[in-house]
């Protein structure tokens, strides 16, 4: 496939990237209507998608067609640096995992928060789901914004949301060994990505914090 129309095709499955890639050279938060109305919606629609691949659709978006949208990243601005790679794939991540993961999740356990809790083998009508959502919902909100705050407020985001997922990920297998609960949305995807996701944010963190101070910045 031509180099032109391979960029076209990932920018049309990871329809953030070219935002991500407008927002190096464009004044900070220029552009946040078009993230309102454009890339959360159409970012959620390839979400739903994949997520239509029994227990592996999230994982090949996350793991395969956004690395080869970081790789364009990379390509564009002369990104030649391992830590400075590790420092815009780190970017991409928060934005995608905790941003547009996060809306998605708040959604799940909102709208959705019944089937949701009887897919985990949990009670529904749990106000402790809600009380999770609009956790979700302030990590996603956070991480949009990493758009264009980025430094300390990506190490923020790293660091919390990283305990979040281990810490439910050692519900999930508590659950299961004391309770039983074998439910595909307690032991199965989920619980993988409990532990895959924070795993690879810490390793590009250490990798980022690794390098010249520019190689994550607060952009004014």
């Amino acid at each position: 496939m031509e180099p032109a129309l391979l960029k076209r095709a990932i920018d049309l499955a990871v329809p953030f990237a070219p935002f991500l890639r407008a927002a190096e050279t464009r004044p900070a938060f220029a552009g946040w209507t078009e993230l309102l109305w454009r890339q959360i919606p159409l970012t959620f629609l390839l979400w739903w998608l994949c997520s239509l691949v029994p227990y592996a659709g999230t994982f090949l978006y996350s793991l395969i067609l956004v690395p080869l949208a970081i790789a364009l990243h990379w390509r564009e601005f002369g990104v030649v640096g391992r830590a400075e790679r590790a420092a815009a794939a780190l970017r991409y991540y928060v934005v995608i995992l905790i941003g547009f993961g996060g809306l998605w999740s708040f959604v799940g356990h909102t709208v959705m928060a019944d089937s949701v809790a009887g897919q985990i083998g949990w009670p529904a009508d749990s106000p402790f789901q809600t009380e999770l959502a609009f956790f979700t919902l302030g990590a996603a909100v956070a991480a949009l914004l990493a758009i264009w705050i980025r430094d300390h407020l990506v190490t923020a985001l790293v660091v919390t949301k990283s305990v979040f997922w281990y810490g439910a990920a050692g519900v999930h297998l508590w659950d299961a060994a004391a309770h039983g609960n074998w439910s595909p949305l307690n032991v199965g995807a989920p619980l993988v990505g409990d532990l895959v996701f924070p795993t690879l944010l810490l390793w590009l963190l250490w990798r980022a914090r690794n390098s010249p101070a520019r190689a994550l910045r607060v952009r004014d």
